[in-house]
Parts: C-alpha cells; sequence; structure tokens
C-alpha cells in the first residue's frame, strides 16, 4: 500500500507527554537538526512565552502512524508593515531558528501535506510565511520541490548570512588563519591584563551537577548589564526567567546543553549558553561582567569555547544565532550560513491575491530602498 499522510493541527498551550515522546525519536531521524525546533524546548516556550499568540501544532503522520515532522504555526498579523495576516511558523524572541522537525527522506510529502491541509483550513489565511530557516538545507529544499510539483508560488523576501564556526582543524590553527593578526595581539594583551586581576578560570556544567547556581548567576549577571537597565534582560521579567530556568533544566537532562563560565578569583565574569543537537550547536545565550569590559570577557570566554566545538565529535558546525554583521563574532568564526525568510501561497482566489498584492507592496519597497542606497553612494563620490 502506497504511503499516504494526515495532518493534525490543534490549538496547544503545552506538549501532550506522548506527542513528547515521539518528537524526541523523530528528532533523532530528522534530516536537519534543529534544538529550537524539539519538544522540550517549544513545551517551555508555550508555557511561558505564548502571551496572546495562539499557537497550532501541526503534526504530518504517514498511513501507519509514524511522526513524518512537527512545525509550531501561528497567525501572524502582519506583513512586514502591511496588516495582512497570514500563516507562519512560530518564532518567538527566545527562537532563532525556525526550521522545523521533518523525518530525514518525507522533507517535500511533508511539505505537501501541510500545504494541502492548510489550503483546505478555515483559519489558515493568507499565505505561508517562514522565518529564520537555513537557505540551502534539506527542508528547504523540500518546500520548494513541493512548491514546484503544486506549481504554487515562491519567493525569498529576505537573506542574510549568519557567522558559523565549521572547521577540521585545531583551535591555534583556525585562529591563526581567521582572525588578523592585530586582533590576536589585543586579546592575548586583554587576557594577560585579566589575569593580573586574580585567578582566571574556566568551567563547564558537568553531566548530573544541578543547574540552579548556573541559572543564577546567569541571571543576575545579565541583569547587571545593559540588558537590565533597558529592560530586556531575561531576569526582569518572571515568565522569561521561568522559560529559561526550566529549558535549560531540560536540555540539561538531555544532554543538549553546553553551559560555560568564565571565572575571577571564583566569580562569574562571562557565561556562555549552548544549545546542541547532533551534528549542531547554536550559540544561544552570552552574558559578560560589564565593568570588565576593558578585557573583553565576552570575547575570551568564546575563545575558551572554540577548541571545545571545533574537537568535540559530534558536532559538525555551530550556528552563532547572531545577527548580520556582528562585529565580536564575525571577528572569530569565519564561515556564514544563509538564513532566509520564505513565503508560499495557499490555494484560493483571495489569498492569491493577498500574496500577490504584499509581494508587489515588497517589490516597491526594495526598489525605493535600491534608489535611496544609489543616491547616497552617488552623494559620496
Amino acid at each position: 500500500m502506497p504511503r499516504a499522510f494526515s495532518v493534525d493541527a490543534p490549538l496547544m498551550s503545552a506538549v501532550p507527554s506522548e506527542l513528547a515522546a515521539e518528537w524526541r525519536e523523530l528528532a533523532a531521524c530528522a534530516s536537519e537538526s534543529n534544538a529550537f525546533g524539539e519538544a522540550w524546548f517549544v513545551d517551555a516556550a508555550l508555557r511561558h512565552l505564548r502571551g496572546s499568540d495562539q499557537v497550532r501544532l501541526a503534526t504530518v503522520r504517514d498511513n501507519a502512524g509514524l511522526l513524518v515532522g512537527v512545525m509550531p504555526l501561528t497567525i501572524v498579523p502582519q506583513h512586514g508593515r502591511l496588516p495582512v495576516s497570514h500563516v507562519g511558523n512560530w518564532v518567538h524572541l527566545q527562537c532563532y531558528c525556525g526550521v522545523p522537525l521533518v523525518r530525514s527522506g518525507d522533507e517535500t510529502t511533508f511539505w505537501t501535506a501541510l500545504l494541502n491541509h492548510l489550503d483546505a483550513s478555515d483559519w489558515a489565511s493568507g499565505f505561508l510565511a517562514l522565518r529564520l530557516v537555513y537557505a540551502d538545507g534539506p527542508v528547504m529544499r523540500g518546500l520548494r520541490q513541493a512548491a514546484r510539483q503544486s506549481r504554487r508560488m515562491f519567493d525569498v523576501v529576505q537573506q542574510y548570512d549568519r557567522a558559523t564556526l565549521a572547521s577540521e582543524v585545531d583551535a591555534e590553527t583556525y585562529l591563526e588563519t581567521t582572525v588578523r593578526p592585530k586582533k590576536r595581539k589585543e586579546l592575548r594583551r586583554q587576557a594577560k591584563r585579566l589575569a593580573e586581576l586574580g585567578a582566571v578560570t574556566f568551567e563547564q556544567l558537568s553531566p548530573g551537577v544541578p543547574i540552579d547556581e548556573w541559572c543564577d548567576q546567569y541571571l543576575t549577571l545579565e541583569a547587571a548589564g545593559w540588558k537590565g537597565k533597558g529592560g530586556t534582560a531575561l531576569g526582569v521579567d518572571d515568565n522569561l526567567a521561568r522559560f529559561f530556568r526550566e529549558s535549560m533544566a531540560s536540555a540539561h537532562t538531555l544532554g543538549r546543553l553546553d553551559f560555560l563560565r568564565l571565572l575571577l578569583d571564583g566569580r562569574p565574569i562571562a557565561m556562555l549558553v549552548n544549545l546542541r543537537a547532533a551534528p549542531t550547536v547554536w550559540s544561544y545565550k552570552i552574558t559578560y561582567d560589564e565593568e570588565l569590559s576593558r578585557y573583553s570577557p565576552g570575547v575570551l570566554i568564546e575563545l575558551e569555547a572554540m577548541p571545545l566545538l571545533l574537537s568535540d565529535p559530534e558536532i559538525v558546525w555551530a550556528d552563532s544565532c547572531a545577527k548580520p554583521d556582528h562585529p565580536m563574532i564575525n571577528s572569530l568564526w569565519g564561515e556564514r550560513q544563509s538564513i532566509i525568510h520564505v513565503m508560499v501561497s495557499l490555494r484560493g482566489a483571495l489569498r492569491q491575491l493577498t500574496y500577490l498584492g504584499c509581494r508587489s507592496v515588497d517589490a516597491v519597497g526594495a526598489m525605493i530602498r535600491q534608489n535611496e542606497a544609489q543616491g547616497d553612494a552617488n552623494d559620496q563620490d
């Protein structure tokens, strides 16, 4: 019997335990890993970060009941500045990768089934938009193929490069070939000056060690800096703090967490949180003591972490999760990953008109920006 596929997309405020178990098995067989798309991370986000968002957990199964793919969806009220509601992958402020988990080999069938389901759903308005997805991964290739086969409109709305770390050389060789000599000299000077203040040590949270103290230290250190003053630190908001503690505890239990700290005389002066789902690591959070900024403790902890990443036999590459052209990480990590935001049309005359209207406005906006940039360039000549 040929495989057939079914889709369910109920509203959810938490991940049911039965689905979580299947989801974990799916993560181990996914064609693209994504720690932000795993059950433990999505569950904590649903319970603490949902706010007014109505989130649906779209699950695709074959006719044997096997879970083929999972993606959190929501109705996005705007497209750019246009008040046009549409279906989107649920990408909250703590999520830096929106790639859904899809069983390897089923990428095209996953998207075909999901798009057909959205076509038939009254709640699915506008079009499907996906944010923070990798441009050249198998999941995106599957979406392009599904769109071609069903003759849907498909467009890349935004694209930029994000710093990554992907190399087979050791950390010392990597730094020598990637970081400018003047920069390396300055970092050595800063490390030496910091060591003159006291004993500098580097630690990694070991498996089985309680995580509460590490979370407390991270939240305290972050709240003392500019994020605390600006009201964006995790510890400033109770829901964010609970999300951080619970998601980090789950990641630690599941072996999905690399929690690192740089200490001066036993006091944390920089902390780094990496989420792992082999073969990838995501640099999720970093904070440092801003009173010691002249010594660049944030950069120094990245340098301490680099040998761990490059020597880890399970890890092929690391995603910085940073904004494009980030001055700190771009100077240390030499590889790049293209991140895209895409749109796919859904069936129905009104939906297709909505899609075309949004794309027309996007094109006009792009043309205006291009003309302004050209004008600025001419003024500088």
